[in-house]
């Protein structure tokens, strides 16, 4: 194993991405792994730019530097390009396939930004998280649970450090009674959508 484990979360205010860094967090403590959550940008109001810095292993900082990121979930599209950044030739990006247009502002089409993200030749892939936890919660609210469901089927080196079960304990902890029930279905069904789309 590496000895620090970098994973990126980014997306904006409203999608969950704090709580997506808590989950992570808890399953790493049930894993007996050693890890620091860190909001470092943005602002977590509905709207605004959110990231995350996760690292798992022992180390001082919190803070990912510059194309040091191992994997990086966006859970909206533009985002995604903002958080190349962190990217280097060995990343795993994961995206939502979710467009969140800010106000007033051109916006490039979802076209365009798989064309950018493609051009920078990262292994990613596209996953509607929205559209899942529609399917198995009646709401996208659950949209970071499924991207991560997905995650770990998909992104070999992260499902090392943080198991399917360490997060399933972690949606037990955050969660209580139907919510937590309903999210670890959720989160099962992401599972196995990866697994069918892991290379």
């Amino acid at each position: 194993m590496k000895t620090r484990f970098n994973l990126v979360l980014i997306g904006v205010g409203g999608q969950g991405i704090i709580t997506l860094g808590r989950l992570i967090g808890l399953g790493c403590m049930h894993r007996g792994v050693d890890v620091s959550v860190a909001e470092v940008h943005g602002m977590s109001q509905r709207g605004g730019s959110v990231v995350v810095h996760v690292r798992i292993g022992e180390g001082e900082s919190p803070i990912i530097p510059v194309a040091g990121a191992h994997s990086i979930i966006a859970m909206e599209m533009l985002e995604s390009v903002r958080s190349l950044v962190y990217a280097n030739n060995d990343t795993t990006l994961v995206i939502n396939d979710f467009l969140w247009p800010p106000p007033l502002s051109k916006y490039p089409s979802r076209e365009a930004i798989l064309t950018a993200i493609s051009g920078k030749g990262l292994r990613h892939y596209v996953y509607d998280a929205n559209k899942a936890s529609m399917e198995v919660t009646g709401s996208p609210i659950s949209s970071n649970v499924a991207l991560l469901g997905f995650t770990l089927a998909v992104d070999k080196e992260l499902s090392k450090y943080i198991s399917l079960e360490d997060v399933e304990w972690a949606i037990g902890r955050a969660f209580r009674g139907a919510v937590a029930e309903i999210n670890k279905r959720l989160l099962r069904k992401s599972y196995e959508d990866g697994l069918k789309n892991a290379t």
